[in-house]
């Protein structure tokens, strides 16, 4: 709780930033290629250019974390048809899990077993920031010490995504107010919007901190076959582990999972490189007239 606090004290007026679930938000200025045959030193070139768009914690680095939720919150604008039908998935699901909570919460807590007690503390533990944000900040370290810019990149994304994702989902328990299931309460009592720190069931912030990091590390190490399903695994084990703890109702869990892993989405996609460059940008054709012979330069941005 401490973390996400300290998140949004730095956030500051970025609160009410909730539309976030355009993995394609804001469209962003890519960085132009110079030629569309690269050689592999430019590939080379190119590859570190990504790198350093988020590289080392610097005034850079933390200014992004405004300059994004800033585009986060004018992302619906830019929306295409395949961004709203997302809204309307998740919102749909969403919908359909508050009609089965109580029955959802009921099957839980009369299936409790030593095992699966053991796993839900485990999910417990990987959302929660005291637990997770040690390994990400020892994973920007090795790559600091190794030279290694991927996991540099990666740990900073992740740091971005959680503190936003963090914010976000602590902004829409202050306006929902929702009961949770471990206070007997219905799943349909709602108390917000007001500002408490009693009843904040809606979303799940520990299962909206797991989908956070590892929809990151998902992403950027998606070459590697074992690095997405467990990463997408011990967060979705998260959101399980709220649910069979009597935390949170499971349309909490899902739609904390859909905010992190959307915002996470969104986030990456503003710090990758538009490998197209300016070859797909740019035309120039040749002009021959009777008063003028040359060329004409067209760039679309």
């Amino acid at each position: 709780m401490l973390g996400k606090l300290a998140a949004a004290v730095f956030l500051g007026t970025t609160l009410l930033s909730f539309p976030a679930f355009a993995a394609s938000a804001a469209p962003l200025t890519p960085t132009a290629a110079t030629d569309q045959a690269a050689t592999p030193a430019q590939d080379q070139k190119s590859a570190d250019a990504v790198s350093s768009d988020v590289d080392s914690v610097n005034l850079t680095y933390l200014k992004g974390y405004f300059v994004d939720t800033g585009k986060l919150f004018v992302a619906p604008l830019h929306w295409e048809s395949r961004d709203w039908l997302k809204v309307g998935v998740v919102i749909g699901i969403t919908s359909s899990l508050l009609l089965v909570d109580k029955q959802v919460k009921n099957f839980a807590q009369s299936h409790q077993s030593p095992v699966a007690s053991k796993f839900a503390l485990l999910g417990n533990d990987l959302g929660n920031p005291f637990y997770t944000l040690p390994p990400v900040g020892a994973f920007y370290l090795y790559g600091y010490l190794a030279d290694d810019p991927k996991a540099r990149r990666t740990s900073l994304l992740a740091l971005e995504s959680f503190a936003i994702s963090g914010v976000l989902t602590d902004g829409l328990k202050m306006l929902a107010q929702r009961h949770r299931p471990n206070t007997g309460d219905s799943p349909t009592t709602w108390g917000g919007p007001k500002f408490s720190l009693k009843n904040l069931s809606f979303a799940s912030g520990h299962t909206s901190s797991a989908f956070s990091i590892a929809t990151v590390f998902a992403d950027q190490y998606k070459d590697n076959p074992y690095v997405p399903p467990i990463a997408y695994g011990l967060a979705t084990l998260t959101g399980l582990s709220r649910i069979y703890s009597n935390a949170h109702w499971s349309s909490d869990a899902f739609f904390g999972a859909a905010l992190g892993y959307f915002v996470s989405k969104a986030v990456l996609s503003y710090h990758t490189e538009d490998k197209k460059g300016l070859a797909t940008r740019l035309t120039i054709l040749p002009q021959v007239g009777k008063e003028m012979t040359g060329v004409s330069v067209q760039c679309n941005f």
